[in-house]
């Protein structure tokens, strides 16, 4: 008999982190879009004036983009350890993935 490739099955790792991944980006354009919001309310004189209002909303702008640099420098890691990963693996290397995740 000639060697015979092992079967193999598609990463569940992969899978998971390519879920994470675009939940990820999901949530920053919401956490974005809540944040922008909030501080053009409150910056825009609809909710609340004066000289704290006015630092609040600086306050919270600077935040919010401090907050999405951080938050964004997670999708080059997760991508960067889907490039480790391979693409393929054993049946039985699968199944003890997905057990040590709880499937």
């Amino acid at each position: 008999m000639g060697g015979s490739a092992e079967a193999t099955v598609p990463n569940p790792a992969i899978a998971d982190l390519k879920s994470l991944k675009a939940r990820l980006i999901g949530e920053l354009a919401t956490l974005n879009d809540t944040l922008k919001t909030t501080s053009s309310d409150m910056g825009g004189k609809k909710v609340w004036v004066g000289p704290a209002a006015d630092t609040w909303t600086t306050e919270v702008d600077g935040r919010r983009t401090r907050i999405l640099q951080l938050l964004g420098k997670l999708v080059p890691i997760i991508d960067a350890e889907i490039g480790t990963l391979p693409e393929k693996v054993t049946p039985i290397d699968a199944k003890l993935y997905n057990m040590d995740r709880g499937r």
